[in-house]
């Protein structure tokens, strides 16, 4: 591995149809989720201090430019186009090195494909290219003969991180016989190394991770990268008994990530896998996926004391809000300061889908939840992120703006009768990401990109690229 561990200091319609007018409402509820257990206070409750002396900033990436200026009132998605070996879904998209990284999946952990795509607006003959193929073309396809989606890309310390949520024939024995996992990185343009021949092996810069059957997220947290996993017990067997969620460290050159703290302990029978990972309050928040839909929690808070050099069991903190939730996403929205006013606490958001459908949740002090309540015809929301001067809100239909009051505000909608940004996946919703001052979403039909223009929709637009 390239890479050392000097991340400490590292911080992340039809044609003619008019959209408007924009409505305004307030849609943030004042209290939590009545079932959370959390009692009164929602946004209201006491906030995490955001000047307070931190170990970790907050968030997932390195920070990003949102771009500069107002959002828009009004406007509408365009097809960018879709990069090679674009698959199904796009998954993710992340700044990176002046291009937009987007991570391919076809259906994560069901069937072969895995692709990192590289779009860079500043190529105007050639904007879309392969970043990393886990294809692995003309291998044997028996048993899982590609990886099996691409569900993050991470910009970690000047480095791009994809973990490989499920990889080729349950790894290669590189480490370990019965199951390994792989995290794959970049240098420090976003080049990433080709698999190695014959035989489309792991490139050697990428990390093993014994034991694991499924590399979900990573992150940097307290000084060290940390990946979530569905993995093996150390003293058990492959295959056999219990399968628990799992957190996996990176050793000092990064090359090797080792079992280190698990959920649910005691170990039971069945599947469990830790999701999605964000820092928040200098905690680490993980989702949860029960394979059986049993299992009564929703998340797992990890909270290592100041200096310690693990995480251990009793630093663990399972969390019901609703029950069985499934996060699709997490954000930490950073207002910026502005002049003459004490700077806005930061905010963890949350997206989740469980039996009340897909909402998208919003705490300000780490345990209280309030409900984000989005117009019906909206559809589920899939993402959300700062963009220029506010916060917008992407649902199956529509692009919202999240005022500082918790008023909603349609910015565009989706006028064709199946949406590009459906969600139909526990694993993958469709992403948003700012680049050079611009919005992009990734598709969920065809693994296109689109872009937000300002304005409506009008005949002149050229044909093919509005959304509809």
């Amino acid at each position: 591995m390239a890479w050392s561990l000097a991340l400490a200091g590292c911080a992340r319609g039809d044609a003619g149809r008019r959209v408007g007018p924009a409505r305004a409402t307030p849609r943030i509820d004042a209290v939590a989720s009545a079932d959370s257990g959390a009692g009164d206070g929602g946004v209201d409750a006491e906030p995490i201090d955001s000047g307070a002396a931190r170990i970790d900033a907050d968030g997932d990436d390195d920070p990003v430019d949102v771009g500069t200026g107002a959002i828009p009132t009004h406007g509408h998605f365009v097809r960018v186009g879709r990069a090679p070996l674009a698959l199904t879904r796009i998954c993710d998209l992340t700044p990176f090195a002046g291009a937009l990284f987007a991570a391919h999946a076809n259906q994560p952990l069901g069937t072969d494909g895995a692709t990192i795509s590289r779009f860079d607006p500043r190529d105007a003959k050639r904007p879309f290219s392969v970043a990393f193929d886990w294809n692995r073309p003309g291998e044997p396809a028996s048993g899982g003969g590609a990886g099996q989606g691409f569900l993050r890309v991470h910009a970690i310390g000047s480095l791009l991180f994809v973990p490989d949520a499920d990889p080729p024939y349950n790894g290669f024995g590189l480490a370990d016989r019965g199951t390994e996992g792989y995290v794959f990185s970049s240098d420090e343009a976003g080049t990433f190394a080709a698999p190695r021949k014959p035989h489309a092996r792991p490139p050697a810069s990428a990390a093993v991770l014994p034991r694991a059957y499924h590399v979900i997220d990573v992150i940097r947290f307290r000084g060290r990268m940390i990946a979530s996993t569905g993995s093996v017990p150390p003293t058990e067997r492959a295959w056999h008994g219990s399968s628990p969620g799992a957190l996996h460290a990176a050793n000092a050159d990064g090359s090797r990530w080792t079992y280190e703290v698990d959920y649910p302990f005691p170990w039971q029978s069945g599947v469990w896998r830790l999701g999605y990972l964000v820092r928040f309050g200098d905690r680490l928040y993980a989702g949860i996926q029960d394979y059986d839909g049993r299992e009564p929690n929703d998340y797992v808070v990890f909270s290592p004391p100041a200096g310690a050099s693990s995480i251990r069991r009793e630093d663990a903190k399972a969390v019901r809000v609703i029950g069985t939730a499934q996060t699709l996403r997490w954000y930490v929205d950073m207002p910026p300061a502005e002049e003459g006013r004490e700077r806005r606490p930061p905010r963890l958001f949350w997206i989740a889908a469980a039996r009340d459908g897909v909402q998208l949740r919003v705490t300000a002090d780490g345990d209280t939840w309030s409900i984000v309540r989005l117009p019906e015809d909206a559809g589920r929301p899939t993402d959300v992120t700062r963009f220029r001067d506010g916060l917008v809100i992407l649902t199956e239909r529509r692009l919202l703006h999240l005022s500082d009051r918790g008023e909603i505000a349609e910015i565009a909608a989706v006028t064709e009768k199946v949406s590009p940004f459906a969600w139909g996946d526990i694993f993958c919703a469709a992403p948003l990401a700012v680049l050079a001052g611009d919005l992009y979403a990734g598709g969920q039909r065809d693994g296109a990109l689109y872009r937000l223009e300002e304005g409506f929709e009008s005949a002149a637009t050229p044909r093919g690229l509005v959304v509809r």
